[in-house]
């Protein structure tokens, strides 16, 4: 039996996507995020990637795009790990990425919900009901005023990367 701290689950973006099939995911990585359950492990997903044609580098963009996570209790220090290892890692070496504003929506909100542990918390429904460029950088100002609060400097400017990474150009 897997250890529950390597069961993988679906975020809140996640199962949006699910949903609404808006960000951009190809359909065999579409299909792996369905697979993701809260009771299959990072191995066990791996060799379903393998099976649909895909690298094991499929769950890494899974992962780094907060459309997954880790299953299980969440601290306050554990997100804030989770946000950091997410943050720091380079999100420009997917050669998938689509940049698009649903895309960086979704990293908002996974960040916001590790960052408060509720997804009901005001800048979480402020991304939900955004429609534009603008007014996600709103929610995204407020954010990052909240997280001045708990994150580094070096984080904060890794979280700000990612986001401009993923909205579209233009």
């Amino acid at each position: 039996m897997e250890n529950t701290n390597r069961w993988l689950e679906k975020t809140d973006a996640g199962r949006l996507e699910v949903a609404s099939r808006k960000g951009g995911l190809d359909r065999r990585t579409r299909s792996l995020l369905i697979m993701v359950d809260g009771r299959i492990g990072y191995e066990k997903l791996g060799v379903l990637a393998n099976q649909l044609g895909l690298e094991p580098a499929a769950i890494e963009r899974l992962l780094l795009s907060g459309l997954i996570r880790k299953a299980g209790p969440s601290t306050d220090s554990q997100a804030l790990t989770v946000v950091q290892s997410a943050a720091l890692s380079s999100p420009s070496k997917s050669p998938v990425r689509k940049r698009s504003l649903a895309a960086a929506k979704f990293y908002l909100m996974d960040i916001a919900v590790r960052t408060f542990g509720t997804i009901d918390h005001p800048i979480r429904k402020q991304l939900i009901a955004a429609t534009d460029v603008s007014s996600v950088q709103m929610a995204f100002d407020k954010l990052l005023e909240n997280l001045r609060t708990t994150a580094t400097p070096t984080l904060i400017e890794q979280i700000e990367a990612s986001f401009r990474d993923q909205l579209p150009e233009g």
